[in-house]
């Protein structure tokens, strides 16, 4: 569905990242009517394919830089889509020039989420496009509805199963998660895998959508999985739960609370994860319409 009307503009309500580690593989934005999050991930090569603070870095700005000029150009819908994979192929084709016979493992990849608002009779018609799990939390009629691209828990599973018994080492991969992960992106962007956007292959037209309408000044959530942590890891909140408590503006202390709740479980045993501390990003929002 193509969304119609005049359009309106989201405001920020709270905008936080915060690293895992040295660099933060993140992403947010907003502007005019379009806001999104992007959740960066680095091939699993050895050598270092561009110029950012790393692979997956240098991609989440490629997508940040190429959807701020898209909605600058009037971009709607799948549009966005179509043209961020031209360009993340131009731009990964230009910065890795130098290096001939790169494997397709070997190239950063991101989820992202993407929605746009219109006006539509008086209230607001959100769209959403999704790809990877990234996590929108929309007030709807029917309540906190979560949209999110699941096709790669199935993988994700069999990664956690690799993870040794105790958990591991803060900052170290064990071997046998390392091959899985090697294992599960072979699925990347293939029809039985799952999909994000890459630089290297194509992604177009495999998000999944979603729409609903929602109230004026309503406040719309989009976070990264590392914040997600606090639902799906440790089980601190509900989407409801957390959702409520970003709308009350405790934002920050939702970052402390969830360090304390990773540094409490260092080794990853009782909270079984691959990163001790992962990115965490999360953008509050409401849409204001012209009226």
């Amino acid at each position: 569905m193509t969304l119609t009307g005049p359009a309106p503009r989201f405001r920020s309500l709270y905008r936080q990242s915060v690293p895992g580690s040295r660099i933060n593989e993140d992403g947010l934005g907003l502007l005019g009517h379009c806001a999104w999050i992007i959740d960066g991930a680095t091939g699993l090569s050895t050598e270092q394919l561009t110029k950012g603070g790393s692979d997956a870095a240098w991609l989440a700005g490629v997508i940040d830089n190429t959807l701020e000029k898209l909605v600058e150009l009037g971009s709607q819908g799948a549009g966005f889509l179509a043209s961020l994979e031209t360009e993340a192929h131009r731009a990964f084709e230009h910065a890795t020039a130098h290096l001939p016979g790169r494997h397709v493992s070997h190239a950063p990849s991101a989820c992202l989420g993407l929605i746009e608002a219109r006006e539509n009779g008086g209230s607001i018609r959100l769209q959403g496009f999704f790809l990877g799990d990234v996590v929108a939390l929309v007030p709807t009629e029917r309540g906190i509805e979560r949209w999110t691209d699941e096709r790669s828990k199935p993988f994700e599973k069999k990664t956690l199963a690799a993870l040794e018994a105790g958990g591991h080492e803060p900052g170290r991969i064990p071997e046998a998660v390392r091959r899985q992960i090697l294992e599960n992106r072979s699925s990347l962007n293939q029809p039985d895998g799952y999909w994000v956007v890459s630089p290297s292959q194509p992604f177009a037209g495999r998000e999944l959508r979603f729409e609903a309408q929602v109230p004026k000044g309503g406040e719309i959530v989009l976070a990264t999985d590392g914040f997600m942590r606090l639902v799906d890891v440790f089980g601190a909140y509900t989407d409801q739960s957390l959702h409520a408590a970003l709308a009350e503006g405790r934002g920050d202390a939702l970052i402390e609370e969830l360090r304390t709740l990773e540094r409490s479980d260092l080794l990853s045993g009782a909270y079984p994860r691959v990163k001790t501390h992962d990115d965490a990003t999360v953008l509050v929002i409401a849409a204001e319409t012209s009226g």
